[in-house]
């Protein structure tokens, strides 16, 4: 499993796309184990997260070049010092040559190099360890790199070629439109951009460079592997819980997959903290039940099938070993009839 960690800022342009496609952005984070307050804040999360929060956005809103649109709408600002050093620079590559140098502050486990050959700088940028579910994040990248890039050259700017690690999951004629050059797919484990060597090394105008400094490296500590507390996985798999209980129960592996760890891994880390994952899921149905039934308005049965229950009768089975009794004697013996409010 990857054990690779990324700052939550890296999608901080997510909510408000996600919004404006008619999607609640707080739906898709949860069922990730993730918060809107994680990406405000930049918290340091498992890049396994941020590759499912994409995927699942791009399933939402029908797109699977998602990560183009993304790219083109990110803002270096948000993105702290990898983001600035795209505009200290004097040159094209020393502003690439900075962002290379200050990406362990974004992210772990990512590779990127600018080769140079002949009259071609190929800039190479690799997610190490990371699974097929990582191509979203290339494309983002890629897409983000290139915008920048016609920042700083002018928008008539473009890339000679660019090529993605993984197969092509949309229209190919929206990405050669998008880069303005041929893509390919399917290189070899990274993602690349052939761009003319002249261009990067071409001093930029003194607009794009004045006032602006080189960030420190300093300023912002490198992120290692992911290691999250026992009280982060716990709150991340309660999220994922809670999102997932009206459709289909998230299960133990999925959660583990999504966090970027094993199941056993997973499974040892909530035991240890004392809420085994069985337990979480089975205490979350009985705070929601208890609270459903005290609204009148909700029938058992669709208290069942909010819950993830495949039949009513499971739902009683399991009310009568949480309270005692079946759900309707709960409901009729109940305890003040109000609607109910659930966190």
């Amino acid at each position: 499993m990857s054990r690779a960690a990324a700052r939550a800022a890296l999608i901080h342009m997510l909510p408000a796309h996600l919004a404006a496609a008619g999607v609640k952005p707080d739906k898709v984070f949860r069922q990730v184990g993730m918060s809107l307050d994680d990406v405000a804040s930049g918290k340091v999360v498992s890049r396994s997260q941020i590759h499912h929060a994409l995927a699942l956005s791009a399933r939402s809103i029908g797109m699977a070049e998602i990560g183009l649109s993304l790219g083109a709408i990110a803002d270096p600002a948000q993105l702290g010092p990898i983001g600035l050093a795209m505009k200290a620079g004097a040159t094209a590559e020393t502003c690439l040559q900075a962002q290379i140098k200050l990406m362990p502050t974004m992210q772990s486990h990512t590779a990127i190099v600018l080769q140079k050959r002949e009259d071609e700088t190929i800039w190479t940028h690799r997610l190490v360890g990371d699974d097929e579910t990582c191509w979203l994040l290339h494309e983002g990248a890629g897409a983000f790199t290139v915008a920048m890039l016609r920042q700083l050259l002018g928008d008539g700017w473009a890339p000679s070629h660019v090529s993605f690690p993984h197969r092509c999951k949309g229209q190919r004629a929206r990405y050669e439109d998008h880069f303005r050059a041929p893509v390919s797919f399917g290189d070899q484990g990274a993602m690349r951009i052939h761009m003319k060597r002249s261009d990067l090394s071409t001093p930029l105008r003194a607009k794009n460079s004045a006032g602006f400094r080189f960030p420190d490296p300093t300023s912002q500590e490198p992120i290692g592997a992911f290691r999250p507390s026992a009280s982060d996985i716990d709150l991340a798999v309660r999220r994922m819980v809670d999102a997932s209980l009206a459709h289909r129960p998230v299960t133990l592996s999925t959660a583990a997959r999504i966090l970027g760890l094993s199941s056993r891994t997973l499974q040892r880390r909530l035991d240890d903290y004392g809420t085994p994952f069985e337990q979480i899921l089975d205490d979350r149905r009985h705070q929601l039940a208890t609270a459903w039934l005290r609204d009148e308005r909700i029938s058992v049965t669709e208290v069942a099938m909010r819950l993830g229950y495949s039949a009513p009768s499971h739902f009683n089975r399991a009310f009568l070993r949480w309270e005692g009794r079946p759900p309707i004697d709960y409901r009729r013996e109940g305890v003040s009839i109000a609607p109910a409010c659930v966190e």
